[in-house]
């Protein structure tokens, strides 16, 4: 397999300063390259992540992900040391101008290399979405570029589900759906791929349902689980008030109830329902044991 190797103007416009920057870090033995007969600076791919992690280098125009998503090499040592903030910087790049296929060559390739689903979700999806969320809030992205991002993003889910090797699937049927109008669906359409990959089948219902639609879907199929997952809500109470009434139906059908998402894990869920699994990760969605 032939090296992923960098120029010192490459590195340079992909952390965004200046070629003597560069070489002052490489004289000062920051950041590792080798010199050609010629004397020009060469970076291996491998060195150049390994620098960005140390220093917690935010990349945000990355331009050489279908170079790194093809060198197994290189992801696998990534995947290894878990340093994750270079693998949401790279998701994070391609999301921003809706590269939508190499996000998923970027999933596609991590996953390969070990990283389960959920910890692609947890540790490179969500700090992705979150980030460009907090960025359109900042006004330091556009609205065409959050919408670009958002939309890359939920495409390459759903192509994901496709090229993913499924379990076995069991007898087993959950409805997911969220009770609030989400702003982006990307952790929700997460969700149910891991859901739909681990082998259930998955009746989604979406974002912004009724306590009253869901309830019905409960009555006449008697899921064995409902899930419910709200990233951010506009209102508490009225979330609170509408997710009793679903706890309550499942209840009924003695249907496993588990919630997630942001403004479930931030609300005082726990304690009312104390029966009610409440999950902070998607890693946690994995762990779940089911009683049946």
């Amino acid at each position: 397999m032939d090296k992923v190797l960098f120029t010192t103007n490459d590195v340079a416009k992909m952390l965004q300063v200046d070629k003597s920057t560069i070489k002052r870090w490489t004289d000062e033995n920051k950041l590792k390259c080798f010199r050609t007969p010629g004397g020009h600076r060469k970076f291996r791919a491998e060195d150049l992540y390994s620098f960005m992690a140390e220093y917690h280098y935010d990349v945000s125009t990355l331009q050489i992900i279908p170079q790194m998503a093809s060198d197994e090499a290189i992801i696998k040592r990534i995947v290894a040391n878990k340093e994750y903030n270079v693998l949401h910087s790279v998701c994070f790049g391609a999301a921003i101008k809706g590269k939508k296929d190499e996000i998923i060559t970027l999933f596609s390739e991590v996953h390969r290399a070990g990283l389960p689903l959920s910890h692609i979700f947890d540790f490179i999806l969500k700090p992705t979405v979150h980030k460009i969320v907090d960025m359109l809030g900042s006004k330091k992205i556009s609205i065409i570029e959050n919408r670009l991002a958002l939309n890359a993003l939920s495409g390459a889910i759903v192509q994901l589900n496709d090229s993913i090797n499924h379990i076995t699937p069991n007898d087993k049927t959950i409805i997911c759906a969220s009770l609030e109008e989400e702003r982006n669906d990307v952790e929700f359409k997460a969700l149910t791929t891991l859901l739909e990959i681990s082998g259930y089948s998955v009746l989604t219902l979406g974002v912004g349902m009724s306590a009253e639609i869901i309830n019905e879907l409960i009555t006449k199929v008697k899921p064995y689980a409902v899930y419910l997952y709200t990233a951010m809500s506009t209102d508490e109470k009225h979330l609170m008030e509408e997710s009793e009434k679903v706890i309550r139906a499942a209840q009924k059908t003695d249907t496993l109830c588990v919630v997630g998402g942001k403004a479930y894990v931030e609300s005082g869920v726990r304690t009312a329902f104390p029966n009610v699994k409440v999950c902070s990760s998607f890693a946690e969605y994995s762990e779940i044991h089911f009683r049946k």
